[in-house]
């Protein structure tokens, strides 16, 4: 006669090995599909060849142009594009600043002021950049060309301990460009234009807490080997 106790113990085998098989498969797909599932938001990529330089892209209302005159600190200082696309500076007035790019609107304003200066004139354009996703004060940050991506990260506080740092992206009218981009990689050299967002994602549940995951699998083999025995 089959006794019922041997039941009850190969039932709880099966269950204790199906447990396990259920963990580890799920622990696989996690770490299969980590890269892909770090590029949140989850949006359609815009490919490398869509991607534009900032040399070559225009500024937006709310950024601005730092203009620094050789001795003339009343010329000098930091001007903001208003609502219409114009920026008000010092002996030229009222600029068109939208609409050009970058390099070419430097140029026409450094050359409009060679004719009532001739001390030499830098200008700068500085731009308002969305920090957002794992760092400690998402917000908008002001950056320029010659700041680096971890500099920009730094405005917002850093990132939070559950960042993935390997994944940032450039988020640009809500698509995530698929580019690359390391820390210490200068802004003005990388694909960023005015009015992108710099997001950071996080670390996926599973890979912030891998001793859960662990401790659920030997917790497991342990039941198998009692079972077993």
């Amino acid at each position: 006669m089959f006794h019922p106790f041997f039941s009850d113990r190969a039932t709880a085998a099966r269950r204790a090995r199906c447990g396990a098989f259920a963990l580890t498969t799920l622990a696989l797909a996690h770490f299969a599909s980590e890269p892909a599932s770090a590029q949140s938001p989850q949006s359609p990529v815009v490919t490398q060849s869509a991607v534009q330089g900032f040399a070559s892209s225009s500024l937006r209302p709310g950024d601005a142009l730092r203009v620094r005159i050789w001795r003339e600190p009343d010329l000098s200082g930091e001007f903001t594009i208003d609502e219409s696309g114009v920026v008000m500076l010092p002996k030229l007035g009222a600029v068109r600043a939208v609409d050009e790019p970058v390099g070419a609107l430097k140029t026409r304003i450094i050359s409009s002021y060679a004719t009532y200066i001739t001390q030499p004139v830098e200008v700068t354009p500085v731009l308002r950049v969305r920090v957002l996703g794992a760092v400690k004060t998402p917000g908008i940050y002001k950056v320029e060309p010659a700041m680096t991506l971890a500099d920009a990260i730094a405005l917002a506080g850093g990132t939070s301990p559950d960042a993935n740092v390997k994944r940032i992206r450039l988020i640009r009218d809500g698509r995530p460009l698929d580019v690359a981009l390391t820390p210490d990689a200068t802004l003005g050299d990388s694909s960023l234009r005015p009015g992108d967002q710099v997001f950071v994602p996080e670390r996926s549940w599973l890979s912030r807490n891998p001793g859960t995951i662990v401790g659920a699998m030997s917790a497991t083999a342990t039941l198998l080997w009692a079972i077993r025995r």
